[in-house]
């Protein structure tokens, strides 16, 4: 480009002044009229600088390279925040936020999700831009005019690639007309000048008989203010320079519309993915150079010869797990709604090669000279298995049957591979175990997730070898010696004594032992005394091998050699872990209800609380701890507890004593929580309602618990008001509805509810609840 005019240049070609003496401009030394300039045709154009994409792409990488679970938040916010001011931008987050999800298929959920929050925040597109043209509209069959004509009518493009980063650019103007003057007028434009560090902001598009016109002016409080610079072409030039530019439109409403929805993230997003899916032969250059080296690797060494077969077989592993991953995170996206369920039955009829009859008829047939091949196989069971549980739905079901039936004929097919044949079996079975897969699927995982399941490993395998470690035990002594289940004596103490008792018999220690014959081994290597008998107990010998004495009987005492007399039971010890604090007991019931909300594992909460058996009063505080929490938590959370504290009921790991306290605390004092909590009364119905349905509480209890509100305030209302919530809340149970409710408050209950609420009040609430 020109140099920038000097300061003693007044603007313009040759406008500044000259001497006397100064040699005239227009005339050469030998006098030679200067040639007047010509527009050649490689003339200046505007040229992009791809400085702001190479920034932002690189900070993309380093935000992908750095991707995790555990970070995920953190960083996928970082990612939203990078502005987005072109569709090359757009185009290029995806690309790279893709190719992680391909071969990153165990992330694959990670990336969708952070799709979804990319598509929620560059919803608008704010890089489309809208062109106002004076270009003449389009004929009724389409065509558009030269572009050298104008009209008096406005017409719109929206265009997804306006830059305001060019390197070279003419003015500066005053206005935004000066800007147009001069591009419409070559003849009187001055020079380009390097934009240098200059900040610019786009101020509009135009297009005036047929020159593409972009106004830009000087940022808001930078230097040289309200200053106006031009860059403008041809608009013939526009695919040459890299200019994007949409259809003509007649309003600008009507460009604005298309533009938004042709450039969200959603739908380039679902543009990569159809254009990633129909790639005709992912394995062609892959084929075509194998096939070259079979021509020509009889003159390769045995060393070459390796060495070109463990790439070819590198490369089409990755071509391979590129299929697979592409397959999967399309299964991802769908199951966050970012893609139709269409677009997934397109995605599996073509796997399967099978087209619908009619439109939405669900019936198909076999596409003729189209069969399947090994990758259609393994990519249609992958997809299953990522979206069979999402997709299977009743208002599909039609659909998923079709596809199941081809399946079971796939299955046993003898043709196919046993592998193919076995992976459409494992679905089948899939489906029919609710979509439960047997192993646990390999997914990206935090590290306390990590930390929870190598925990959980450890409590198996002590579980596993303490019962493996027992010794013998008779009924009379096989849970804490003599008294066996229930066999203290509940005369001495109170209610949660007697629990207590009741769990370590009655020579139990404090904590409920399980006594000699249930209790664990101290040592798994038996000791040998000098006689050559073991020593178990308190030191009584039996012969380590048979011939030196009698055995052990199998029951809870052990007896000595001496066939006179027995010694007395040895004292239980606790077994187990040692009993935790109240403070660390609480802490525990707390982490449970954590632990169940984020992964909704049964099975750790089971061994969780077996891990507190040892605890006196365990089951008893993890109810308490967790419904008083129910009362003021989010409902999510509310959910949580009401389902862990179900299960722990229904697997026998908590009792009625368990909830009987805890509950009735909190209908004693339910109009202290409606204080701080308006729908206590909700909470508490829900609550109770669930406990009722699994049998640790009944109505007429609960009716005891709401007389006692009546005893403190005879004309409260907030007893009947436990019932009807409670009511409410059992129709809305799946399982029960209002025929179970009226089971539940029924004629075995009713005597207690007259008691409450009066025969006269009880009808008219069974009449307007139960009816």
């Amino acid at each position: 480009a020109p140099p920038r005019p000097t300061p003693n240049q007044r603007g313009g070609r040759g406008g500044g002044r000259r001497g006397k003496n100064d040699p005239d401009p227009n005339f050469l030394d030998d006098g030679t009229p200067v040639a007047p300039l010509q527009r050649s045709q490689d003339r200046w154009v505007p040229v992009k600088s791809n400085s702001m994409m190479v920034d932002t792409e690189k900070k993309i990488k380093g935000i992908l390279n750095k991707m995790t679970k555990e970070k995920f938040d953190k960083l996928s916010a970082q990612m939203c925040e990078v502005p987005i001011l072109s569709y090359e931008i757009l185009a290029m987050i995806i690309k790279h936020v893709y190719e992680k999800a391909i071969f990153e298929p165990t992330f694959g959920d990670m990336y969708s999700e952070l799709c979804l929050r990319l598509s929620q925040t560059a919803k608008r597109a704010d890089f489309v831009k809208i062109i106002e043209s004076d270009e003449e509209p389009p004929t009724e069959d389409g065509t558009e005019g030269d572009g050298t004509s104008s009209s008096e009518n406005l017409v719109y493009r929206w265009s997804n690639d306006v830059d305001t980063n060019d390197d070279e650019v003419v003015g500066p103007f005053d206005t935004p007309e000066g800007c147009i003057d001069a591009a419409l007028d070559p003849d009187n434009c001055p020079d380009p000048v390097k934009r240098g560090d200059q900040e610019l902001v786009l101020h509009n598009v135009k297009i005036r008989r047929g020159i593409f016109i972009k106004t830009l002016r000087t940022k808001e409080g930078s230097e040289g203010d309200n200053k106006f610079y031009a860059v403008f072409f041809s608009r013939d030039q526009a695919e040459e320079i890299g200019q994007q530019m949409s259809d003509i439109f007649l309003s600008e409403r009507e460009a604005i519309n298309d533009g938004i929805k042709q450039n969200s993230f959603k739908r380039s997003l679902l543009n990569k993915c159809e254009d990633e899916f129909n790639k005709q032969d992912i394995y062609m250059h892959w084929k075509e150079e194998m096939a070259a080296y079979q021509a020509t690797k009889e003159s390769l060494t045995e060393s070459e010869r390796a060495q070109k077969e463990e790439d070819f077989e590198f490369r089409r592993m990755n071509i391979k797990k590129q299929m697979l991953g592409n397959i999967r995170f399309i299964g991802e996206l769908y199951k966050k709604d970012m893609l139709k369920e269409k677009i997934m039955r397109y995605c599996i009829h073509s796997l399967m090669k099978i087209e619908e009859v009619e439109h939405g008829s669900a019936k198909f047939v076999d596409i003729k000279d189209d069969s399947m091949d090994d990758e259609d196989h393994e990519a249609l069971s992958n997809l299953f298995t990522t979206i069979g549980q999402t997709m299977d739905r009743p208002g599909a079901r039609r659909y998923i049957e079709a596809y199941f039936q081809k399946m079971s004929k796939l299955s046993n097919d003898k043709r196919l591979s046993s592998r193919y044949r076995f992976m459409y079996k494992d679905l089948i079975e899939l489906r029919g175990n609710k979509w439960k897969a047997r192993r646990e699927k390999e997914t990206a995982k935090t590290l306390d997730e990590i930390k929870k399941d190598f925990e959980r490993e450890e409590r198996l395998q002590a579980q596993q070898s303490a019962q493996g470690g027992r010794g013998y035990g008779g009924r009379g002594g096989g849970r804490g010696g003599g008294g066996g289940r229930g066999g203290g004596d509940y005369r001495g103490g109170d209610r949660r004594d007697s629990r207590r008792e009741s769990r370590g018999g009655g020579g139990s220690s404090f904590y409920g032992g399980r006594g000699d014959g249930g209790g664990r081994r101290q040592s798994s290597k038996p000791q040998i005394d000098e006689q050559g008998f073991t020593v178990i107990g308190r030191g009584q010998p039996i012969p380590a091998k048979g011939g030196g004495g009698s055995k052990t009987p199998p029951s809870g005492r052990q007896h000595s050699p001496a066939p006179s007399r027995s010694p007395p039971p040895p004292k239980s010890k606790p077994s187990g872990a040692a009993p935790l604090s109240k403070e660390k007991l609480e802490q525990k019931a707390k982490n449970m209800r954590a632990e169940f909300m984020a992964d909704s594992n049964e099975g750790e909460v089971l061994l969780t609380m077996d891990e507190l058996s040892s605890t006196p009063n365990a089951g008893l505080t993890v109810v308490q701890v967790n419904t008083d929490s129910a009362m003021d938590c989010k409902d999510a959370e509310r959910d949580a507890i009401i389902e862990m504290l179900s299960i722990l009921a229904e697997k026998g790991k908590l009792s009625r004593s368990d909830f009987e306290t805890p509950m009735g605390d909190l209908i004693e004092f339910i109009d202290s929580f409606v204080i701080d909590s308006p729908r206590a009364f909700k909470y508490l119905g829900d609550m109770l309602a669930e406990f009722l349905r699994v049998k640790v509480l009944d109505v007429p209890w609960m009716c005891r618990q709401c007389a006692k509100l009546k005893e403190l305030d005879p004309d409260t209302k907030s007893a009947e008001r436990v019932i009807l919530e409670t009511i409410e809340s059992m129709k809305e149970i799946d399982s029960v509805g209002i025929d179970g409710a009226k089971s539940f408050f029924g004629s075995s209950s009713e005597a207690a509810l007259e008691t409450l609420l009066g025969a006269d009040r009880w009808s008219e609430v069974k009449a307007e609840k139960l009816a």
